[in-house]
């Protein structure tokens, strides 16, 4: 057995040695206060130590203060998670031994149970290693495993649920039991030891085969665009992921459910009235109800599951009330600048506008709020003067309205 130096006394010079192969054994790099070492050996068949010099020397248990060994310049029966203190020569030391291979993983069980909301692990027998400092103090030595297992995360780069490698490391001193997240595809696990101080260093346990029950979804929205070129729509739907503003919103709501999923239901409300209930994967609906007293909200909910587990997600829409205002002047001079005669509106789901001349001749009329006159009659430029415009029009909130008055037409240089 090879003969290894490890300890230094704690008021001056070497006290205490260790009679162990290196490899047999560690030392913790920051004992609790009180205790000058603590050693954890790969058995308790390595527990042997030499006073200095092998001078004879008196060895203490610290927790009852009786003299185990008396006038020996060694001592070998230690027990672990006793602390002692050997005395020789005027000077003493203290340290602390455990016999790490009561708390290795090869002598556990791993247990992996899923369930619907996270996933339980458990690592039977795997007891928590401790001593006893000077002061009677219990102290427990922190541990480190590393959990690894696959898992199915979503991506919103590839807007889908993609497998990755997971690898979650918990520190504590009771690690018989933890938990992470839930798990959404079969996998396999496994669980290593990486306490930096324990003299193991490949201590492994495994569970193969976890059956995932979980069900998850991620709910996103298309919005229909009306289009940018759309300027005298206020509040228009001009990107995908718009949820409130002018009605109509017309949407498509997609579930993404995992792998795990095998039904889906679609509820959409507002305030406490149900507008709909659908068991389809994905949904589209168009809002066009609004309020004329100001905004209504929406709420679409998911729900998606199995026989085991639910998950759902919601989002709100939001639609605001309508209004429509009427310009008294435009300019179809071409210079891209109030060129068209056009209506400034919001929600508005049906609408007409005639525009006559002086003589009450209609001259102009179109369907589509977003567009205009472009002050042409019959593809020639009309004439600069004062028009009739009669706007008829009904608001997504049921709002009527009918305006009537005149625009000017005014071309400049």
């Amino acid at each position: 057995m090879l003969l290894f130096l490890i300890g230094w006394g704690s008021v001056c010079g070497q006290v205490l040695q260790v009679m162990a192969d290196p490899s047999t054994y560690k030392t913790l790099t920051a004992p609790e206060t009180g205790v000058d070492h603590v050693y954890l050996f790969t058995s308790a068949d390595y527990f042997e130590f030499s006073a200095v010099d092998q001078q004879l020397a008196d060895w203490y248990d610290v927790g009852t203060e009786e003299l185990v060994s008396h006038n020996y310049s060694t001592f070998i029966n230690a027990e672990s998670g006793h602390t002692y203190r050997v005395e020789v020569g005027g000077e003493s030391e203290t340290f602390a031994v455990i016999d790490w291979s009561k708390y290795r993983l090869a002598n556990c069980t791993l247990r992996v149970e899923p369930a619907c909301d996270k996933t339980y692990i458990f690592v039977d027998n795997i007891g928590i290693a401790q001593y006893k400092d000077t002061a009677g103090v219990t102290h427990e030595i922190e541990r480190k495993l590393v959990l690894e297992y696959k898992n199915a995360v979503w991506s919103d780069e590839s807007v889908d649920w993609l497998t990755q490698e997971q690898i979650v490391t918990k520190e504590g001193k009771d690690l018989s039991a933890f938990d992470v997240d839930k798990l959404l595809i079969d996998s396999d696990f496994k669980l290593s030891d990486a306490t930096p101080d324990a003299p193991f260093t490949e201590d492994t346990l495994y569970a193969s085969g976890v059956v995932a029950i979980a069900s998850a979804c991620h709910l996103t929205h298309v919005t229909t665009r009306r289009g940018t070129e759309i300027t005298n729509e206020k509040e228009a739907p001009i990107k995908e992921d718009v949820v409130e503003g002018s009605a109509p919103l017309d949407i498509l709501f997609q579930s993404h459910p995992s792998p795990k999923t095998d039904f889906y239901s679609w509820t959409i409300t507002r305030g406490n009235d149900k507008i709909t209930q659908r068991p389809e994967r994905d949904i589209r609906y168009v809002f066009d109800d609004a309020s004329e007293t100001g905004p209504v909200t929406y709420t679409v909910e998911l729900k998606v599951g199995n026989d085991y587990c639910q998950d759902s997600a919601k989002v709100d829409v939001t639609l605001n009330a309508s209004f429509i205002m009427v310009p008294n002047v435009f300019t179809p001079n071409g210079d891209g600048m109030n060129d068209e005669f056009r209506v400034a509106y919001r929600s508005i789901c049906d609408f007409h506008c005639w525009v006559f001349n002086r003589w009450q001749h209609q001259v102009y009329s179109w369907s589509d709020p977003a567009k205009g006159w472009d002050g042409t009659i019959n593809g020639r430029p009309a004439p600069e003067s004062a028009y009739v415009y009669i706007v008829e029009a009904t608001g997504c909130d049921g709002k009527k309205y009918k305006l009537k008055g005149m625009v000017n037409l005014l071309r400049g240089k």
